[in-house]
């Protein structure tokens, strides 16, 4: 992808597996004319979500399609607040986004775009830039661990590792606690575990801190940079969990 293009996958999730299914990717791309948006499905991830109930989106029905438009779609805009409310406008002030040629994509992007009534949110990808990758997520798993971890703050360092006893994911990557005799704290969300649990298969190192806790649960928000070999990424496998800045 160009520079200053982006893009956010699209999750929802199963109401009786919890799990999280990344059925498309929304990219928002800057051409000649002005911005573009382009809406996919991941047509294998769909049809797994459907035996628990997804449906495509209003307006987007066809998930063999590439739909393109100069606006972000209906479907997805209509999860923001109006602009003239006062959590619109608080956004725009914290995150300094009068001038974003954006500001509904930046919000979606803030905030996850999630509502109080559905499964869905919107999720920034794993970035690779020369030779750093970085990554921001939450922790899966936190409502089994937190009990645990009632120490854990901001800034506190993690270390990610296969989880080679996991029966339900051979995928699966365990993040622990160091400072707590490695104490589980969580998961690498799926799918995003695919890219770790390649690169420390390959022998990388990897860790990371906390940098937010969410203030209803206390469940902590994973930042990670480090520096890879572009060769070490498989892009053919992983490619919309991945943006190339």
């Amino acid at each position: 992808m160009p520079k200053g293009n982006e893009k956010l996958l699209v999750s929802w999730k199963g109401p009786k597996s919890k799990e999280n299914y990344f059925v498309g990717l929304i990219s928002k791309n800057h051409s000649l004319d002005g911005l573009n948006y382009k809406f996919i499905y991941i047509h294998e991830v769909v049809l797994q979500a459907k035996e628990e109930g997804f449906i495509p989106f209003v307006g987007l029905k066809d998930i063999d399609k590439e739909y393109n438009s100069d606006k972000l779609f209906s479907v997805f805009e209509r999860r923001l607040p109006n602009q003239s409310r006062n959590i619109f406008k608080k956004i725009i002030d914290d995150y300094q986004l009068q001038k974003s040629d954006s500001v509904t994509w930046e919000y979606l992007k803030i905030t996850k775009g999630r509502t109080a009534t559905d499964n869905l949110s919107f999720l920034e990808p794993v970035y690779i830039e020369d030779d750093k990758l970085s990554y921001n997520g939450e922790i899966a798993g936190w409502s089994f661990t937190k009990k645990n971890n009632i120490d854990l703050k901001v800034n506190d360092q993690l270390i990610l590792r296969i989880d080679e006893k996991n029966e339900k994911d051979i995928q699966a990557v365990e993040i622990v606690d160091p400072n707590n005799k490695n104490e589980r704290v969580g998961f690498i969300q799926k799918p995003f575990n695919k890219v770790f649990f390649n690169l420390l298969k390959k022998g990388y190192v990897l860790s990371g801190y906390i940098k937010s806790l969410d203030i209803n649960d206390s469940r902590p928000t994973l930042t990670l940079e480090t520096k890879i070999s572009k060769e070490d990424i498989d892009y053919n496998e992983l490619e919309y969990l991945i943006h190339f800045k």
